[in-house]
């Protein structure tokens, strides 16, 4: 095997994957290589801006291995596509340009030899790298919850230090676990089985909500992409039955100690939202929060607007957001695997202040973002 550089783990939801995870850490540590965390939701992507339960499931998933593997010394990076498995595991070797991929295998039980899947059999057959199989555990009976458990993701992501957030509005979607109930929970964050008091609850809350009666926030612990919730399960319930898309919540925060980027980007969005007052713009690209807030005080001085926070405000309203439902329309953050919506934003902007220093014009927004298309 000659020199490996990118190494590609192909991943589903199931904790068994994660057997393939050693393996692919220990080539990366032999070579120097850098992990790309793929995983693949069978459907094609909901058309529209908003995120679906899947991907933040997937995301919030990949995020904490990929801490795991950050705090291993490791450069890692979690990619989420959608399609056909095989389909996408090979057009990603190409795109990525893959030295090696690390799939899983599975076992017929009485028998000894390994037994390919259809997905892995395709990528065996047509992948133009290396294909290494994992044997996953025996224990192939192993049930998975419908939510997410806090308690497995923060084991999966190593040691983690809360901080308080405070007051957050939250993308209903992006809830994707719970706190201490995961196996007691459906897709719903309905209890199972069904109690007859837990109906006439859910159906309080509801009703209240339907009629716009005042709530408590719920409370929640965030992990990388995902919420999790400690307290509210009703009304988290009642928001997605009404596809309520937002809601408020009092936020916990628990970042990894042992991934020094993710440290790194969370100190520089606690000054970037000190400074500004804006709480919704999630980057996880080291240096890109300060590259915001030079944007913002400059548009601030263009404003001829004295006051940080009412500048913010908005150049978030008129200049980010209607540029954030473009990036997300056309899925430009695809082509930067592991980066978010502001983190594609940066790039935009970056690539608007080039053309003004080399070609002295400034680009509307729709002609830098072509641009970054390529």
């Amino acid at each position: 095997m000659g020199s490996i550089e990118r190494i590609l783990v192909p991943l589903d939801l199931h904790r068994l994957s994660e057997a393939k995870l050693p393996v692919a850490s220990a080539q990366a540590h032999a070579f120097g290589a850098e992990v790309i965390l793929l995983h693949v939701c069978p459907a094609e992507r909901a058309a529209g801006t908003v995120v679906s339960p899947a991907e933040s499931q997937a995301r919030t998933y990949l995020d904490a291995l990929t801490a795991r593997l950050h705090a291993e010394g490791l450069s890692a990076r979690p990619l989420v596509r959608w399609g056909r498995p095989a389909e996408v595991i090979l057009g990603e070797i190409v795109a990525q340009r893959v030295d090696l991929v690390v799939l899983g295998s599975t076992v017929r039980h009485g028998l000894s030899r390994l037994r390919l899947g259809s997905v892995a059999e395709e990528v065996v057959a047509k992948a133009c790298c290396p294909v290494l199989l994992v044997r996953p555990p025996d224990d192939a009976a192993l049930q998975v919850p419908a939510v997410r458990s806090f308690s497995e993701d923060a084991a999966r992501a190593g040691p983690v230090a809360p901080r308080d957030l405070g007051l957050r509005t939250v993308d209903v979607a992006r809830i994707v676990g719970s706190v201490g109930r995961a196996q007691e929970l459906d897709a719903s964050f309905r209890s199972r089985p069904r109690r007859r008091e837990d109906d006439r609850r859910f159906g309080r809350i509801l009703h209240l909500m339907e009629v716009g009666a005042p709530l408590p926030p719920v409370t929640l612990y965030k992990l990388g992409y995902g919420y999790y919730v400690l307290d509210g399960n009703h009304r988290v319930a009642a928001a997605k039955q009404l596809g309520q898309l937002e809601v408020d919540a009092q936020v916990t925060e628990f970042v990894p100690l042992g991934d020094a980027q993710a440290q790194r980007v969370a100190a520089e969005r606690r000054a970037f939202e000190r400074a500004t007052g804006l709480r919704r713009i999630g980057a996880v690209v080291p240096g890109h929060y300060p590259l915001l807030e030079d944007m913002i005080r400059t548009y601030a001085a263009e404003q001829g607007l004295d006051d940080l926070h009412t500048a913010a405000r908005r150049w978030e309203t008129e200049v980010y957001r209607p540029v954030a439902e473009k990036i997300r329309a056309r899925r430009l953050s695809q082509r930067f695997p592991g980066e978010r919506t502001a983190d594609v934003f940066v790039r935009i902007a970056t690539a608007r202040a080039e053309a003004a220093q080399s070609e002295g014009r400034v680009l509307e927004w729709d002609d830098a973002i072509k641009r970054l298309q390529g």
